[in-house]
């Protein structure tokens, strides 16, 4: 099974044992997928663990999901796209605000409306969903915030304090190492 079949069958056993019981309905045309939420700035994105995305902004008119692939809890998972699924139901409409909230605790998730966990009921009836269709087939995708290093190289004076930077390229192009302040040699920094 394939993560996206995966997310499906989850969405459907959450309709049945999360949401039906408290009077909820999942749009059944939603797409849910394993990808990286679109969410601005690259230290925010490794935060964001899902995402909805309402129907205007769709080709389709359908509500499209992603889950981050830096999960591969069972449960944990799960009780995102439930997060998300609630977005679905309201189309994004509210946010995280008062209808989202009641829908939320509803169902049992718990905490900041915009970092939910699952409670202890819903986490029972989250490990019983996992129990029906098994482990999310799925390995954390481990990323990590590797600052750019600076390309250019620093060119300084023999004789006094001048220096600036400049690419490799045109180091290869300098035909003049005088230094425009002393006239002494200039050097390229290791």
């Amino acid at each position: 099974m394939n993560r996206e079949t995966y997310l499906n069958k989850a969405k459907d056993e959450l309709q049945k044992f999360v949401f039906s019981p408290v009077g909820l309905e999942i749009p059944k045309d939603v797409k849910i997928s394993c990808g990286f939420p679109s969410s601005g700035a690259r230290g925010k994105r490794f935060q964001t663990l899902g995402v909805c995305h309402n129907r205007a902004s769709s080709k389709n008119k359908i509500n499209e999901i992603f889950i981050s692939p830096v999960m591969d809890d069972d449960t944990r998972v799960l009780d995102v796209l439930a997060h998300e699924l609630i977005h679905a139901i309201d189309d994004c409409k509210n946010g995280h605000g008062l209808p989202f909230k009641k829908m939320a605790h509803a169902i049992g998730l718990t905490g900041k409306m915009t970092q939910t966990i699952a409670g202890d009921d819903l986490k029972i009836k989250l490990n019983k969903i996992i129990e029906r269709i098994g482990k999310y087939p799925h390995a954390e995708v481990i990323l990590s915030e590797r600052k750019q290093s600076v390309r250019n190289i620093k060119v300084e004076c023999l004789g006094c304090e001048f220096s600036y930077r400049t690419s490799r390229k045109n180091i290869q192009l300098i035909h003049n190492w005088d230094c425009p302040a002393c006239e002494e040699r200039m050097q390229v920094c290791p």
